[in-house]
């Protein structure tokens, strides 16, 4: 007889209080279970939590250029006690977030999976490089990511195969679509997947950012996924530093703060109202402090000594 496969890991209620107050969600909306909410309160649920993790744990790959080990691990109880635990605001980047977000979401018992995404990058498709939660309410199912930056969705959008996909809201003025289609680069005609796109405001057009099938991807793809992303020096994470988280206001989603390379920028309403330059390692890590509440120590700040990411 086949051995059954090991249960995916959860949080405990514990946890689950500790990561709701972490971000911020109004204690009357603190649950450990959503087995009592219909499936249109489970829904407006799922919309809160995403929206408040979007706006408090930093998409960011600093692990990859302020430490000493630039080593990404995806295991639910250390993304916790990164995120979480460690009371120094850190995040992650996709895999980190969307694997401890859809812990949380299969703890408080939502239908959830992950599945693996290639990012539209430069004209052409990255290989498997990013991951993405579907969650089922209802009998229906929704695409949740909270580990894709500024141009990432911002609510949970339906999968419907009918249609040219329904413009959703992203942060205003900004929208975004998502749509069962073909995709450019494939030789077989009859392909289709789901294509996430962005559109900047109304006069813009909307552009690819991802896409990905219902497939659902196991923790030895992400091992592959997470080793390339992590260290090969052609990618983007390895080569350039990003932080963004959004900005929240009166329970709406209204604006990034965003730091690079080399400045900082705070955009609200699709208009940028502030901008700083670095000149030093020391500028930047003051913003990272000021900014998001980042702290680093010693080591973790050589760690970025001879790297490219190094402001010199």
């Amino acid at each position: 007889m086949a051995s059954s496969p090991p249960l995916q890991p959860t949080y405990s209620p514990s946890q689950i209080s500790q990561y709701l107050t972490h971000l911020k969600i109004p204690s009357a909306h603190h649950h450990d279970s959503i087995q009592h909410l219909s499936p249109q309160e489970a829904l407006c649920y799922l919309t809160l939590l995403q929206t408040h993790h979007l706006s408090q744990v930093p998409f960011e790959n600093l692990t990859l250029h302020y430490s000493p080990h630039r080593q990404i691990s995806l295991q639910p109880s250390t993304l916790f006690a990164k995120v979480v635990g460690d009371n120094n605001n850190r995040g992650g980047y996709c895999m980190e977030n969307n694997a401890l977000f859809g812990t949380l979401l299969r703890s408080l018992g939502f239908s959830v999976y992950s599945a693996g995404a290639r990012v539209w990058s430069a004209g052409h498709w990255t290989g498997w490089s990013h991951m993405v939660n579907l969650v089922t309410i209802g009998g229906e199912k929704y695409h949740v990511d909270v580990g894709f930056g500024a141009e990432g969705p911002v609510v949970p959008m339906r999968l419907q195969r009918d249609g040219e996909g329904v413009l959703e809201k992203q942060v205003s003025p900004a929208t975004a679509k998502l749509q069962w289609r073909g995709i450019p680069g494939t030789t077989d005609a009859e392909q289709r997947l789901w294509v996430y796109s962005y559109r900047r405001d109304a006069e813009s057009e909307l552009v690819m950012r991802y896409c990905f099938s219902e497939m659902e991807f196991l923790p030895g793809d992400y091992g592959v996924m997470n080793y390339h992303t992590s260290t090969s020096p052609k990618t983007f994470f390895t080569r350039t530093i990003v932080v963004e988280k959004k900005i929240l206001r009166e329970g709406e989603l209204v604006g990034s703060l965003i730091l690079g390379d080399r400045d900082a920028k705070r955009r609200v309403g699709g208009v940028k109202e502030k901008e700083i330059r670095f000149e030093s390692e020391d500028e930047r890590l003051k913003a990272l402090e000021e900014w998001f509440g980042i702290r680093f120590g010693e080591a973790e700040r050589e760690g970025i000594r001879g790297l490219a990411s190094e402001i010199e």
